[in-house]
């Protein structure tokens, strides 16, 4: 199985900064959220999500990422920022309802003009891969649902074939 691509993180100030480097897939998102989680629970609650050299994202990774919006939002405390995308990508988030869980290219922050400076002195960060792939895929897909109801037909396959309790199988649709 293909290794996941390097995560790389650092903080400057109170800003935890987060840089995937080619894609950010299912292998990923699990590497993130879990370093996130933690710091998190030591007390930092600001984080930018840097996907300048991030080449793409599955549906997956961006569930991880709305699903870290809603726990900062549960909690009333945290922030995710997500700085660095394309045109493209920033589209795929929007369309998907990260915005309601999330800044993305805010004009305003402590990094607005020290991208450079955040990015000079990232480690690459290492996790436990033992992450149950299939639970955590789903749990990603429903928070794309959560962070906006229009996601459920879009992922109903996915939803299905994993065993969401989260949707109505459309065979059991009312007709």
């Amino acid at each position: 199985m293909k290794s996941p691509s390097p995560i790389l993180t650092g903080q400057l100030d109170s800003t935890v900064w987060i840089r995937p480097e080619g894609r950010g897939t299912f292998l990923e998102s699990p590497l993130v959220e879990n370093f996130v989680e933690a710091a998190f629970d030591s007390g930092r609650a600001d984080f930018v999500v840097d996907l300048e050299a991030c080449s793409g994202m599955d549906s997956t990774f961006m569930g991880m990422l709305a699903g870290l919006g809603i726990k900062f939002r549960r909690e009333g405390v945290g922030s995710l920022t997500i700085v660095g995308t394309t045109e493209k990508t920033k589209a795929s988030l929007i369309e998907l309802g990260l915005h309601y869980l999330s800044q993305i290219e805010p004009a305003k922050g402590p990094w607005v003009g020290r991208m450079d400076e955040f990015r000079s002195d990232l480690i690459s960060i290492a996790g436990d891969e033992s992450t149950d792939k299939e639970s955590h895929v789903l749990k990603c897909h429903e928070n794309l649902c959560e962070a906006d109801d229009k996601n459920i037909e879009r992922f109903r396959t996915v939803l299905e074939m994993l065993g969401s309790k989260a949707i109505t199988p459309s065979s059991e649709k009312a007709e």
